[in-house]
């Protein structure tokens, strides 16, 4: 009953995007799967890892990734014993590693489908801004990310990343 109920969600959400990539609506690895709705003009590229490390990417319509100046990303982590919330801060503390002059802050209001649990932040320094969030699935942790050039462009696009968010349930695979 279950595995109709996925078949019937993978449907639904793939018979309204015209815009992503034949087959793009459902991405699954060996044991994690997650099913979104790409936003409304935008392009999506499933299995995205071979080039970006990303299982998922997506650009506005009519631009290429390359020079999108907005992009979204999602990444796949793998889930230890640990919470949402000690994931988060580890990655957190990594991507302050590498950008010393970042500035995160927790930014509420962006729900999350399939009841999914997820923290949000945005994220800023002299040349990106982001909208970062850590999601949890049944047996992995996503990262799903949008960048832009500027702050007026992230805010320009706030609701393509909240449709983003309210459409990504996360699922586990039974070999």
């Amino acid at each position: 009953m279950k595995w109709l109920l996925v078949v019937l969600l993978a449907l639904s959400v793939t018979a309204g995007r015209a815009e992503a990539e034949p087959g793009c609506g459902i991405v699954f690895g060996s044991d994690w799967a997650f099913a979104f709705s790409s936003p409304a003009q935008w392009t999506a590229q499933c299995r995205a890892e071979a080039t970006s490390g990303a299982a998922l990417r997506l650009w506005p319509r009519e631009t290429t990734f390359a020079d999108a100046p907005v992009a979204m990303s999602v990444t796949v982590r793998e889930k230890n014993s640990r919470s949402l919330a000690l994931f988060a801060a580890d990655e957190q503390q990594r991507f302050r590693s590498d950008k010393p002059k970042v500035t995160v802050r927790f930014e509420p209001g962006f729900p999350v489908g399939g009841g999914a649990a997820g923290l949000v932040f945005r994220a800023t320094d002299e040349r990106n801004h982001e909208f970062m969030a850590y999601l949890e699935g049944p047996t992995r942790f996503f990262v799903v990310v949008m960048s832009a050039r500027t702050a007026e462009l992230l805010e320009a696009h706030r609701a393509d990343f909240k449709s983003l968010l309210n459409s990504f349930v996360p699922m586990k695979v039974k070999s």
